[in-house]
């Protein structure tokens, strides 16, 4: 898979659902890595959930199908599976945020938005 620039990524984000510039500040944070990579740093917040256990670990969470979650991996990959996996689980509100570091822009940029 190829690295897309923040920019690049921003743009495809811009024409999802859920655009960037409109997360909601109770939007669900979600790292699919390892309990490993998530040791090593995360978006602040975020909560570990392995993409290979997405459906389960989001059904402990207890969430409305139309909650946004974000969801990020190192590069983008396991986070599309998990966001595929949501979607066909009838989640609506759910944003592949790419990497690590487009994840903590994409969080940032939110949080600056109004």
């Amino acid at each position: 898979m190829q690295r897309l620039s923040l920019s690049c990524l921003l743009a495809l984000l811009l024409s999802t659902p859920l655009a960037w510039s409109q997360l909601p500040d109770n939007a669900v944070w979600i790292d699919v890595r390892t309990p490993s990579e998530f040791a090593e740093g995360h978006v602040e917040g975020a909560t570990l959930i392995p993409w290979d256990g997405i459906e389960t670990g989001i059904r402990a969470l207890k969430l409305d199908s139309d909650a946004p979650i974000v969801l990020y991996c190192g590069s983008g990959g396991r986070a599309e599976r998990a966001r595929d996996a949501l979607q066909a689980n009838g989640y609506s509100q759910v944003v592949n945020a790419g990497g690590l570091e487009e994840a903590q822009a994409l969080k940032a940029a939110s949080q600056t938005k109004d």
